[in-house]
């Protein structure tokens, strides 16, 4: 076959299929088309998750009659003119591609009136064929996009349901609602109502649509930074160290207003909070990072999702610096207020006893901080806040008592192997003279067995040891209840997917019941084969679950357990030990877990 020219039919569904992937992408072009007319108010309408119909309604300076044809044409715009514009791009839109593309694969009809107008024109387009005529509207536009992909079936058919398509929708509604916060957003489905944000021009409305969209837990726990340098300014709010997420969905990043997903500041925040979070959890962030429109350019993916800096190392340390900076200075005022209430007497403590075969006691203390916020460590059981408003409990300002006490088969640390006579304690211990440690930091440790030297992700190594542990459990998990249950509030959508995984919550030792009078969970007894367990992470993660299944479970609590390699207990060490010396020569089954060191690999460290 020669080579030939394509029809503009066939060369605007091409481009349609980079530009328009589902009913999402049609809502996200036209809202930014709205938002470079200048609108202050948008009116959207969905019918059968997009699939039927996307309305969009604005009061923009409008399209004049003359360019009505122009706006469904490729490669058609007004909003750059030179070759120089594309390099320093003011607008939201600026390919000239969109509307051709969503005229190309669906019926679509524009109705706009500019202040210049007498009256409003409407152009109806389908199969390519333009119908002009006049009718009645305000200043403004309104494209009405009907029977998406009518022409392109098979494109049709690997969309998903109603459901899944709307709340795709919704998500590109919301991410524009918090890149343009001065417009006011009506949202409808199926003729019902199901989102309205009002205009938010003061910080305290901004605060509230942001609460509103993020939710209020993110809120609590936000810390807020405002830093500028040179041409470069980033503000907004970012997570602490206890919220965490088992998505990153919740990473928003705007440059110069456009929500981008961008590899070099998805790393600068991974490596902002390395350590800090569970392996497999994210923290959250709203972001804003303004920059000299030459400095970056967004023409690199037809949906400018991805841009690319012109000086990206800058751009990455600047991320990176001033993230951390938020953080450690957040951590130190907490730090401030937890040693005030110290010296008050507010933190609390209590003992309880953990009995090996021979009923002889061994004293444990456990101690419990009321109020900070930037470590967990000694804090076992922590809740997701998905209300209003924060549980209450006397969970952080009393202590966390047990009905009765464990037993021997729940020790401390390794409730499934109790300690026994005092020989088999006596070889326990014998395992300390063969593996030393020292903790380098809040997750590697170097440890010496039997003279070798092994680099170790102690962290990691413990999940390990503790999912081992509880994949030769039987369940139901043995549990202990509680003397004083703990409260926990849920959002109506999060009670109602607990309720549903009950069965399963309850196989791993977590009782609860649901209190009408007080609108609350009750959590009645915990799982002692997982001291630490961090409840709010792991409830929440097991509600984000799709699949359940009771391994998939277990190995979530594993990964719930707080832990700090540097204040091991000597039974936690013990324990370790043992799995670790067990282990060492399965090398390919604990890849990235631990690693022996050679004379050559302390060499080259020195070299560097």
């Amino acid at each position: 076959m020669r080579i030939h020219q394509l029809s503009s039919a066939i060369a605007n569904q091409i481009a349609a299929g980079e530009v328009i992937e589902r009913p999402a992408s049609v809502v996200k072009e036209l809202l930014e088309n709205s938002l470079d007319a200048g609108a202050d108010a948008i009116s959207i309408e969905i019918g059968y998750g997009g699939l039927n119909q996307i309305k969009i309604s604005d009061n923009g300076h409008g399209i004049i009659a003359e360019d009505l044809p122009l706006a469904v044409a490729a490669h058609a715009t007004s909003k750059i003119t030179t070759l120089d514009d594309l390099y320093a791009i003011n607008s939201m839109g600026f390919r000239g591609e969109a509307l051709a593309s969503i005229a190309s694969v669906a019926k679509v009809t524009i109705s706009s009136k500019t202040a210049h107008q007498e009256h409003a024109m409407m152009l109806q387009v389908q199969n390519g064929q333009h119908v002009l005529s006049p009718c009645a509207r305000t200043i403004g536009t309104t494209i009405d996009v009907v029977d998406l992909f009518f022409n392109a079936p098979v494109r049709k058919r690997f969309l998903k349901n109603e459901k899944l398509e709307f709340q795709a929708i919704e998500l590109v509604i919301k991410r524009f609602a918090l890149s343009a916060p001065h417009i006011n957003l009506i949202v409808k489905h199926n003729g019902k109502l199901v989102l309205s944000l009002p205009a938010a021009i003061h910080e305290q409305a901004k605060r509230d649509r942001m609460a509103k969209i993020f939710g209020s837990s993110f809120i609590k726990d936000a810390i807020y930074l405002d830093v500028e340098r040179g041409a470069m300014r980033l503000y907004g709010w970012i997570s602490g160290p206890n919220y965490q997420r088992s998505q990153n969905d919740r990473q928003w990043v705007y440059i110069n207003q456009r929500m981008i997903k961008d590899k070099l500041i998805n790393h600068a925040l991974k490596q902002t909070y390395d350590g800090m979070l569970y392996p497999g959890r994210f923290p959250a962030c709203l972001l804003y990072f303004t920059i000299n429109t030459a400095e970056v350019d967004v023409n690199v993916h037809p949906t400018k999702h991805e841009v690319r800096f012109q000086q990206p190392r800058l751009v990455h340390d600047f991320f990176t610096s001033q993230l951390s900076a938020a953080l450690q200075s957040d951590g130190q005022n907490n730090t401030e207020q937890t040693l005030q209430d110290d010296s008050s007497g507010v933190t609390s403590s209590f003992n309880s006893k953990l009995y090996d075969v021979a009923g002889e006691a061994i004293n444990m203390a456990y101690s419990f901080e009321s109020t900070n916020k930037t470590s967990d460590v000694g804090r076992p059981y922590r809740f997701l806040e998905e209300s209003d408003e924060r549980y209450e409990s006397n969970f952080y300002q009393n202590k966390l008592e047990l009905a009765e006490p464990l037993t021997s088969q729940a020790s401390y640390v390794a409730p499934l192997r109790p300690l026994g006579s005092a020989q088999a304690k006596k070889n326990l211990y014998s395992d300390i003279d063969e593996c030393s440690w020292v903790a380098l930091n809040n997750q590697y440790s170097l440890v010496f067995i039997e003279q070798q030297p092994y680099i170790v992700d102690v962290l990691v190594l413990q999940q390990k040891w503790l999912l081992e542990q509880l994949q030769q459990a039987s369940t139901p998990l043995e549990s202990r209840p509680l003397l004083v249950p703990v409260r926990y509030s849920l959002s109506l959508k999060l009670k109602e997917r607990i309720e549903e995984l009950q069965h399963y919550i309850e196989q791993l030792g977590i009782r609860s019941e649901w209190s009408i009078k007080e609108d609350k969970l009750l959590i009645r007894s915990i799982p002692i084969y997982v001291p630490y367990l961090d409840l709010r992470l792991f409830l929440e993660a097991v509600a984000d679950l799709q699949c359940i299944q009771i391994s998939s479970l277990l190995e979530l609590m594993s990964q719930m357990q707080r832990f700090d390699p540097k204040l091991l207990a000597i039974e936690e060490r013990m324990a370790l030990n043992q799995f670790l010396l067990k282990v060492q020569n399965q090398k390919s089954q604990f890849h990235g877990v631990f690693k022996a060191l050679s004379a050559d690999d302390c060499r080259m460290l020195l070299h560097v």
